[in-house]
């Protein structure tokens, strides 16, 4: 979700004057059967990745991310943040309670310490959905576009049919094709949704596993300092895997967190202190590692529903392509029938000629 994409010209079609323009010319010495043809492999193509079906999970990710910020912004305000601000905020705090020379002290000040670093950390998590939101109003832009030029070739199709023949109800092959489409765009409805939530828990796995390293590295701190600093890049990198496990359960429609995500979060609110204590240091460490194994159980679930919805849409889509090719074959035959194959493609002239008729 870097850079947007550079998206080719769309072409429109004109509802007034039923011309269409800037994206889908005709082309030099076509002729109206290869047109069709080519037409209906574009239409083909551009369906392939099902746009429709992406943009309505987008869509409704990009409204409810705009609904948590929104309840953010309440008490949380947006701030620009250094790299180090986090482990600096945390560490002037440790030093004016002076709980690195007095730990126990920590445990008198957990709960103060714990708020402090709940605020830090939800700075993190609303910076998290504001570039999220971002990405996701960029995708569907790029969206709107394909959407916008399959539209537009599917009525320079139409108005290519309707000049050929003069009244042309629904074949029965027509409506075949629409039971299948129809069927495959809901299978596809679902897959799209199940991918967008995989892809999500695999990213919160790859950054469990970049956080839990930093976390063990505590240990290993030389001062004060050095503990808090590495706390502070583990406990960013950790709310970062818990944004992209709710946002795997967002796209789910499952709003109940599990046990492993609650957990983490009680311990993440406590992590500054519980690095003191070598034995509150270790059940967090075990937090962390539960909430790697849920994630785990979570993809696998996920993988295994998906998988077998993709066999399903494989079939529905071969069905689709065996459909559409009968449908072509039958328009190529009328096409040929009315000795229209060898005219050159161009829609003014098509018009003309059913004008005549």
């Amino acid at each position: 979700m870097g850079c947007v994409a550079s998206i080719k010209r769309v072409h429109v079609l004109n509802p007034t004057t039923g011309t269409y323009f800037d994206g889908c010319p005709e082309r030099n010495n076509e002729t109206v059967l290869a047109a069709l043809v080519r037409i209906d492999e574009e239409i083909f193509s551009s369906e392939k990745s099902y746009p429709v079906e992406r943009l309505a999970v987008v869509s409704a990710e990009t409204d409810i991310i705009q609904e948590e910020i929104n309840i953010f912004a309440e008490t949380t305000r947006i701030k620009k943040r250094g790299v180090d601000s986090y482990g600096k905020t945390l560490h002037e705090m440790f030093v004016s309670l002076d709980l690195y020379r007095r730990p126990i002290l920590a445990i008198e000040n957990e709960d103060f310490v714990a708020n402090v670093n709940r605020k830090e950390m939800r700075q993190i998590e609303l910076n998290w959905l504001h570039t999220r939101h971002e990405d996701l109003q960029n995708e569907k832009r790029i969206l709107h576009a394909r959407i916008l030029r399959i539209r537009s070739l599917n009525g320079v199709m139409q108005q290519l049919l309707d000049n050929i023949s003069s009244d042309r109800p629904d074949t029965p092959l027509e409506e075949a094709l629409k039971r299948a489409r129809a069927l495959c765009h809901a299978l596809a409805s679902v897959s799209v949704r199940l991918q967008a939530a995989v892809n999500y828990a695999h990213a919160a796995a790859r950054t469990m596993d970049e956080a839990l390293p930093s976390w063990k590295l505590l240990s290993l701190g030389k001062n004060g300092w050095e503990r808090t600093a590495a706390c502070a890049d583990a406990c960013r990198l950790l709310v970062r895997a818990r944004c992209l496990e709710r946002a795997a359960r967002r796209v789910l429609s499952a709003s109940a967190a599990p046990r492993a995500a609650r957990s983490l979060r009680l311990a993440l609110d406590y992590a500054f202190t519980d690095a003191l204590h070598d034995h509150k240091y270790q059940k967090a460490t075990e937090t962390l590692v539960q909430f790697k194994e849920a994630l785990s159980l979570l993809i696998n679930c996920i993988h295994q529903v998906l998988l077998n919805n993709m066999d399903h849409l494989a079939a529905a889509e071969k069905d689709v392509q065996i459909k559409r090719k009968n449908l072509r074959m039958a328009r190529v035959d009328e096409i040929v029938k009315k000795g229209l194959a060898d005219l050159t493609f161009d829609l003014k002239l098509l018009k003309s000629l059913h004008t005549k008729k």
